[in-house]
């Protein structure tokens, strides 16, 4: 009978015991992953904020950038993180070719003590093909 009752109880514990690592995408991510139309509303909205390329330079320059954007490769952000805003509050804009980059350079600028990012999760590539306007040359 001993037995049974343990059976029982583990039966119905396991699934709240199972509950306990999950956790929704939204709240394991420390970023905001955004499309091309909410990230064009952030850019026209957050008039404070600084917005980020991580790309290479020729890819800035023959694939277009946006508008007032910084150009910082997303593997030297560290080595000139001189270059990044002081206040680790503001908001950072941050984009690459197609959303792999940027979501390394996330994760960077979390590390650094940054605390208010949105990355446009289609890239550039889908700031394009959604329409939105890019500059070209450097």
């Amino acid at each position: 009978m001993h037995s049974v009752r343990l059976w029982v109880m583990l039966a119905l514990l396991s699934p709240v015991w199972g509950l306990a690592g999950c956790t929704s995408e939204a709240e394991s991510e420390a970023w905001q992953r955004v499309g091309a139309d909410e990230f064009a509303d952030a850019v026209e909205n957050e008039t404070e904020a600084f917005l980020l390329d991580t790309r290479t330079q020729p890819e800035w320059e023959q694939d277009g950038h946006l508008s007032n954007a910084t150009l910082i490769p997303h593997d030297e952000l560290e080595q000139r993180d001189d270059e990044l805003p002081e206040d680790k509050s503001i908001t950072i804009l941050l984009y690459c070719r197609s959303g792999n980059r940027s979501q390394q350079a996330a994760q960077t600028l979390l590390d650094l003590g940054f605390t208010n990012i949105i990355e446009l999760n289609t890239g550039i590539n889908g700031w394009k093909d959604a329409g939105y306007p890019v500059e070209y040359g450097s």
